[in-house]
């Protein structure tokens, strides 16, 4: 085998490589919150102690206005993001196909709370595109809710305490997250 022919395999192996370890990286971050047993597990969560407790407000781009003590009852996942982040952007079609799938159940709500301002969420193409409510503070975000890394996503039970946290990209939409969501409503 010539050297160039000795590179060119080379290059391929590691580009194959590299492909297996993005693949297997991709997985870790979707299902690295599930347990031996399948079930979400608890992973970065805030110090909150009930979803209802959580001081603030926030609108969806109509400006029609919720509390945090609205949700009482239901259960709720809450994911903040911004249109400035690749990553929150990605797994918005994930977050509209689960929302589309609890649409019609009150019990179960997925809000996608920006850190923007709403003008900014209205420009954003995909916030025409989906059908799920985008929401914006419209008071300051609750302190037990401030992070620095988004997108980050919190899943309150029925009685309002967090069950499960996570901050980075994931395919929301996923069996084992909707399943999840229904377990929690039972």
């Amino acid at each position: 085998m010539t050297k160039d022919a000795s590179n060119s395999a080379l290059a391929f192996a590691c580009g194959l490589l590299l492909l297996f370890v993005l693949e297997a990286g991709a997985a870790f971050l979707v299902l690295g919150g599930l347990d031996a047993a399948g079930a979400l597990a608890e992973t970065d969560l805030p110090a909150v102690t009930l979803l209802t407790d959580l001081r603030g407000s926030f609108t969806d781009l109509q400006g029609n206005e919720m509390t945090f003590a609205d949700l009482r009852g239901k259960v709720v996942l809450i994911n903040l993001w911004a249109t400035w982040c690749p990553p929150c952007r990605a797994e918005m079609p994930s977050l509209d196909a689960l929302w589309k799938n609890f649409e019609g159940d009150d019990r179960v709500r997925v809000l996608c709370i920006s850190t923007e301002k709403a003008e900014e969420v209205r420009a954003y193409s995909l916030a025409s595109s989906l059908k799920m409510p985008f929401y914006v503070f419209s008071s300051p975000a609750p302190e037990e809710l401030d992070t620095e890394s988004l997108p980050t996503t919190y899943i309150f039970n029925r009685e309002g305490r967090v069950v499960f946290g996570h901050t980075g990209m994931a395919r929301w939409d996923s069996p084992e997250v909707v399943a999840y969501l229904k377990a929690l409503l039972e």
